[in-house]
């Protein structure tokens, strides 16, 4: 779960089993040190679909769309939903059927609210946290057994969901490193994602997009969170778009690939490698 929506960061990022078409790769020097600027905040009707492949085979897909905006305890915010499912193949064995819900403060985008419903084999999880940012304190409950938590945390929290909106509405600066705090499964998580400098990622059936790579690492206490290596590809312009996610996992190499159909029209007809095969 850390690393599907670290994607997603944000994804990340991803239940962690998702696939991709083909072969990716990224070639070419790294461009100079820069500071690419910040992207948009959530766009209620945006909708990124994933495909996933765990060492090569298909194995489930999944989106990110933000809903609407709403009210939560007295304030705006956007709704943002997060499905995770696996396929036919996975289910036989190992079946997957997750959603999130987060819910962003319009003005600041920190966490509201996040609802978590997780099937994954035989382990459940039904959950929902509330954010208050007045005491900095969240408040989480289990619906499956009804328990109740009081978790503090710092004044730059982020949830799983928050935290790719956050990231893709920083200035970046590029070969060097961004910190947060991050919670996720009851725990406030010390996370740091260091960016290379923008260099170009070959996506097949997609073209060539100019992306920095992200690598996001954990700490809890002190002590690095190690569950694999996971590496984010975004794209280095207004977009800020997470176009690929591969991760090294106790079970494999994992991955996922963003839908065509979930690419700007006007960033896939810039691609030097639409160009080409247009003849221009």
């Amino acid at each position: 779960m850390f690393i599907w929506v670290t994607v997603a960061c944000g994804l990340v990022f991803s239940t962690a089993l998702w696939t991709r078409e083909g072969t990716a790769e990224a070639e070419g020097t790294p461009e100079a040190q820069e500071l690419v600027p910040a992207g948009p905040g959530p766009v209620v009707g945006e909708r990124l679909a994933f495909q996933g492949r765990w060492l090569s085979f298909p194995v489930g897909h999944g989106w990110i769309e933000v809903k609407e905006i709403t009210e939560v305890e007295g304030r705006r915010a956007y709704h943002i939903e997060v499905q995770g499912h696996s396929n036919e193949l996975l289910s036989a064995f190992y079946p997957i059927h997750d959603i999130l819900h987060g819910y962003l403060d319009v003005e600041t985008l920190k966490p509201l609210r996040f609802e978590k419903h997780q099937q994954e084999g035989h382990y459940r999880a039904d959950e929902v946290v509330t954010f208050d940012h007045a005491s900095l304190t969240a408040t989480y409950r289990s619906l499956l057994n009804q328990s109740v938590k009081t978790i503090p945390f710092p004044s730059d929290v982020q949830d799983l969901i928050s935290a790719l909106y956050w990231f893709r509405a920083q200035p970046i600066p590029a070969g060097q490193t961004i910190a947060l705090n991050l919670y996720t499964d009851e725990k406030i998580y010390d996370t740091s994602f260091l960016t290379t400098p923008p260099l170009p990622l070959e996506l097949l059936k997609r073209g060539t997009f100019r992306c920095f790579r992200v690598e996001p690492k954990a700490s809890f206490k002190g002590l690095l969170v190690k569950r694999g290596r996971l590496w984010a590809y975004v794209t280095a312009d207004a977009y800020r778009l997470p176009l690929l996610v591969q991760a090294t996992t106790p079970w494999g190499p994992m991955s996922a690939v963003l839908d065509e159909a979930s690419i700007p029209k006007e960033l896939r007809q810039s691609s030097p490698a639409r160009r080409d095969s247009s003849g221009s």
